[in-house]
């Protein structure tokens, strides 16, 4: 118990030492100056250990059709953005730092074996340790002791996950991570799929469980286009009821950003039409300046010049490079040409 206590403190101190350095974008709450964004509750709790707010954020945020009123978005993705802040694998820490939070995470999963939200943490501390050890390279730039590693690590958060499935019967969150640990453990589709479908079952709402799955599918994963596109269009029927086209923009946009950048309409059967009617069902409920941005940019490379005038318009001044593609200023500067031109 000593031990776990003073690893609980040293990965206090190393998560504190992280948030001066620590800054990310994040939606501000509509009205309010400086009050703290989700995001920001979350990551202050957890950096000081506070797992009883942690638990209350959760439980308010984690809640079914509870969304951001400016861009619609589910805020349990902004709980667990929070989290990622101090959880994702890419930080510039030694692997000390992600031992003290395997510990950390696995004290308060062991403290506490009712909360979901506890074993789900855990198990995303093992699935970050784990691509910390792998890096965001290709596969052939991997040492053999680093895929040792990763292996390890994902098969520790795979048996957490599946000790506490019975826990997590009504919460999609664990499913979301599961479909994490499978696609680093090279599961098959039809078991990705299996824990898609339960996710979405117990959850319709959790539409973050859409492109996660999507990811799983990609030609990088051992996928293929034809399987997206068949995908998509299982997520624009169960959803169409409630949210229009909108999924099928979106997803098809993340298949551009993830996979196929600019050649979305020649490589895929994304139609720019159905693709339009999406962003417009999703600006008609949430009129926010990310949207048009993405609504913008795949106007330009759909060549819809009309369509593409009138969000620039709508934009103003109001850019957002993270909607422009892997080269987005110079793509938003041909983009504004383009529409100019008579």
């Amino acid at each position: 118990m000593q031990l776990v206590e003073k690893a609980r403190r040293l990965c206090m101190l190393g998560l504190l030492a992280l948030s001066v350095a620590g800054a990310w974008a994040q939606e501000p709450t509509p009205g309010v100056g400086n009050q703290p964004t989700v995001p920001d509750q979350v990551e202050a709790a957890f950096r000081w250990g506070n797992f009883a707010e942690l638990e209350r954020l959760y439980a308010l945020y984690g809640k079914s059709g509870v969304r951001s009123p400016l861009t619609g978005a589910p805020r349990i993705g902004h709980f667990w953005m929070g989290i990622g802040q101090i959880t994702k694998s890419n930080l510039k820490v030694s692997d000390a730092y992600y031992l003290q939070l395997d510990a950390l995470t696995g004290q308060w999963a062991r403290e506490h074996p009712q909360s979901v939200m506890a074993q789900v943490l855990h198990a995303r501390s093992l699935v970050a340790h784990a691509w910390a050890h792998r890096g965001n390279g290709l596969a052939k730039t991997v040492s053999p002791a680093a895929w040792a590693e990763f292996g390890k690590y994902l098969e520790r958060a795979a048996e957490h996950l599946q000790r506490t499935e019975a826990l997590a019967v009504k919460d999609s969150s664990w499913n979301e991570v599961l479909l994490d640990v499978g696609r680093g453990l090279g599961w098959d589709t039809s078991r990705l799929m299996a824990v898609f479908e339960d996710g979405i079952a117990k959850n319709p709402d959790h539409e973050n469980l859409y492109f996660v799955m999507q990811t799983n599918l990609l030609p990088k994963w051992g996928g293929n286009l034809e399987t997206v596109d068949r995908f998509i269009a299982l997520a624009v029927k169960n959803t169409r009821e409630k949210l229009g086209m909108e999924m099928y923009a979106r997803l098809y946009a993340g298949l551009s950003y993830d996979e196929v950048e600019q050649q979305l309409f020649t490589q895929t059967r994304a139609s720019w039409a159905s693709m339009k009617v999406g962003f417009e069902d999703r600006l008609r409920r949430y009129p926010h300046e990310d949207h048009r941005n993405m609504f913008a940019y795949f106007a330009c490379m759909a060549k819809d010049k009309a369509t593409l005038q009138e969000q620039l318009d709508q934009l103003g001044e109001r850019y957002n490079a993270l909607f422009w593609g892997s080269n987005p200023a110079r793509n938003y500067e041909a983009c504004k040409q383009f529409a100019q031109q008579v």
